[in-house]
């Protein structure tokens, strides 16, 4: 059950990861029922997993250099959900490092989190032959994370991405929620993507707390 044969990578990718903790990610820690009513699980056919999500970024040299010290051991980003009725995405990503401190890791991310989902978010638009239009990322007002996180708060780091790129030029406008999830080796990101003006702070607060019990 803990073999490599449960790595679900490319085809003739060579083993890097630790068989034990790739068992670790792979296991489901969240459901549909997580996210309540409306939601369903979905199919990531398309997905490219990236070891390195920040290789080629600039500006995430500081980060890349901190996560590369603490060593991936294991990645799975399999799992997604989709709301039925608006079609909000949410897509998890786990990982696993080597080092179990997470400190330097985190300070870093609470610095340039802002700029660097920027960066990210514009990344992958040029990546599309899209030039990317108004992008911006900033932290999740305290208030809002205080009410709807609780006690969990000190483990989760929240985004929230404001995108006005549109290339079909309908005049929308997206946003995306990032929260992150630090548990020593173990690590999750979550990113929803959703219309802006929907309202999702109480599902993926409790999502988010549901994630950092279940991960520790």
């Amino acid at each position: 059950m803990a073999g490599p044969h449960r790595r679900g990578g490319p085809i003739g990718e060579r083993q890097w990861w630790d068989p034990s903790d790739q068992a670790v990610v792979q296991e489901a820690v969240i459901s549909a029922k997580t996210f309540g009513r409306g939601w369903m699980p979905v199919p990531m056919v398309a997905n490219e997993e990236r070891l390195d999500p920040y290789e080629s970024i600039e500006g995430t040299e500081e980060l890349r250099l901190v996560r590369n010290g603490r060593r991936l051991t294991a990645l799975d980003e399999g799992s997604a959900w989709r709301q039925r009725s608006v079609g909000s995405l949410a897509v998890l990503r786990r990982e696993v490092f080597g080092d179990p401190e997470e400190q330097r890791h985190r300070d870093c991310w609470q610095r340039q989190g802002d700029t660097m989902l920027t960066s990210v978010w514009q990344h992958r638009w040029l990546e599309r032959d899209t030039p990317p239009g108004w992008i911006e990322a900033r932290a999740k007002e305290e208030e809002i994370t205080t009410r709807v996180l609780g006690g969990s708060a000190p483990s989760i780091d929240w985004f929230e991405i404001e995108d006005h790129t549109d290339p079909k030029g309908g005049g929308e406008v997206t946003s995306y929620q990032h929260l992150t999830i630090w548990a020593g080796r173990q690590h999750a990101t979550l990113v929803v993507r959703h219309q802006l003006g929907i309202d999702l702070d109480v599902t993926l607060g409790a999502v988010g707390v549901a994630l950092a019990t279940d991960l520790v």
